[in-house]
């Protein structure tokens, strides 16, 4: 069989055995959801990064072009998914935008072992590859992201698919406009991957030794669209981003505690009173704050201000002890990030999650990054090894940094990059074991010859 087609089949086979081995986890569970449907206790609403489904249901561009506490990609879904159901009761409306969140990630799980196969069968063989995307398929955390309601497994996939298109970089004939859009789908999904990290790509562009004229490409396109959405945000809010949730996490990462946003708003201010309902809405639909109220963005500015204070006035011990919390989460299986309903019932559950957590993970990562360097010195190639790990280290450092409490969640926007590195670098390393000793016998047996 033709080599291409036989990729093609695998990978449909691969996508659809996904989708139907995760339909058919949600259909074994649905008897103890919750509220009837959710796999996790919080529902889109629910989650402090998004804003009101009745403002994105009655009022979709206006709310869409008043975000400020994330970037606008999850809402902008759960707008287009609310305006199916207008007509029905807000309850419902919320209902059915987060069955459909559902579908859409579970599609996305089917992708990610399509795209786990596709990367490993280019690095290996078709089946070593395609045992390997289809394992994937259990992994706790990889269940558990594709029924949660935020964008976790979207990021992670994002993340795998921008290393596959950079990793293609190395073929001179590769355009750089699918990795431009890998970019600019993170910026607006995810507040980690600002501006900052589309310098970072850039780099690694260069490292990769690509021609000034792709690179200048690649910087044209995201700088343009990024660029132009950041000096919207500016000139709107003031922001030099995307979220003015940034305050929050800030704080959260040294463990200062004593914030609260405040419940009582006055929303009889008659400037407030002239914005848009998404701005000046005291809670959403579920009771949760809503923290893209126009007043936040003075909270996130005094809370910027708390942390910057903080770290000046710190001791460095302390703030290492702090941040070597934050790293002891981090390496916490990512599976653990809540209770749930389906991944809480596996029973393969702990063993795999060994696996991906410490001390088992930095175990494996490490042997598998020593390999990788030995090879890249042995082959005088270390620029391609710097080119890749520039992007770990910058998505490593802000989840670290930036966050404490939910960093082993943000470890898996790197574990199903860090499964395709570790198997292709066993593979490397097991098939040249196997040459290693099949020579050494050879000449074993030639000796045995000669003294006979």
């Amino acid at each position: 069989m033709n080599k291409k087609i036989l990729l093609h089949l695998l990978q449909a086979v691969i996508f659809f055995w996904g989708i139907i081995f995760q339909l058919g986890l949600q259909k074994a569970m649905r008897p103890y959801a919750i509220n009837g449907y959710l796999f996790q206790n919080w529902s889109s609403e629910a989650l402090m990064q998004t804003v009101s489904i009745e403002d994105l249901r009655d009022s979709p561009f206006e709310t869409l072009n008043n975000i400020h506490i994330q970037p606008p990609g999850l809402d902008m879904l759960r707008a287009i998914f609310a305006q199916f159901w207008r007509s029905t009761d807000i309850q419902g409306v919320l209902r059915h935008v987060d069955e459909s969140l559902y579908l859409v990630w579970t599609i996305i799980y089917g992708m990610c072992s399509v795209l786990i196969f596709t990367f490993l069968e280019e690095k290996t063989d078709f089946l070593f590859a395609f045992i390997a995307a289809v394992l994937f398929f259990f992994h706790p955390a990889l269940i558990f992201y594709a029924t949660h309601l935020d964008t976790t497994l979207l990021s992670s996939f994002l993340v795998l698919w921008m290393y596959f298109l950079l990793w293609k970089q190395r073929d001179i004939n590769a355009s750089v406009v699918p990795l431009a859009c890998s970019a600019i789908l993170l910026f607006f999904f995810r507040s980690l991957f600002q501006l900052p990290f589309i310098f970072v790509l850039a780099a690694s562009l260069f490292f990769l030794k690509i021609s000034f004229k792709k690179i200048a490409l690649f910087m044209a396109i995201t700088l343009t669209v990024c660029g132009l959405y950041v000096f919207k945000q500016k000139l709107q809010f003031n922001l030099a981003g995307t979220s003015s949730f940034t305050g929050i996490n800030l704080v959260r990462s040294v463990g200062i505690k004593d914030y609260e946003f405040p419940y009582a708003i006055d929303l009889q201010n008659e400037a407030l009173a002239r914005l848009p309902n998404v701005l000046t809405r005291a809670q959403k639909i579920s009771g949760e704050i809503n923290y893209n109220h126009v007043n936040y963005l003075e909270f996130n500015r005094l809370l910027t201000n708390e942390y910057k204070k903080y770290i000046l006035e710190t001791p460095v011990r302390k703030l290492i002890r702090s941040y070597k919390r934050n790293l002891t989460i981090y390496f916490n299986p990512s599976s653990k990030y809540t209770d749930h309903v389906i991944v809480d019932r596996l029973f393969w559950r702990d063993s795999l999650d060994v696996v991906f957590s410490a001390p088992v993970m930095p175990v494996w990562l490490g042997i598998a990054g020593v390999f990788y360097m030995l090879q890249r010195i042995e082959n005088r190639n270390i620029n391609e090894a710097v080119a890749f790990l520039l992007p770990t280290l910058y998505i490593f450092s802000t989840s670290v940094l930036f966050e404490k409490g939910e960093n082993n969640r943000f470890k898996f926007f790197l574990e199903p990059m860090f499964y395709v590195f570790v198997l292709s670098q066993g593979r490397v390393a097991y098939l040249r074991v196997c040459s290693f000793l099949a020579t050494h016998l050879l000449v074993l047996k030639k000796d045995d010859r000669s003294e006979n």
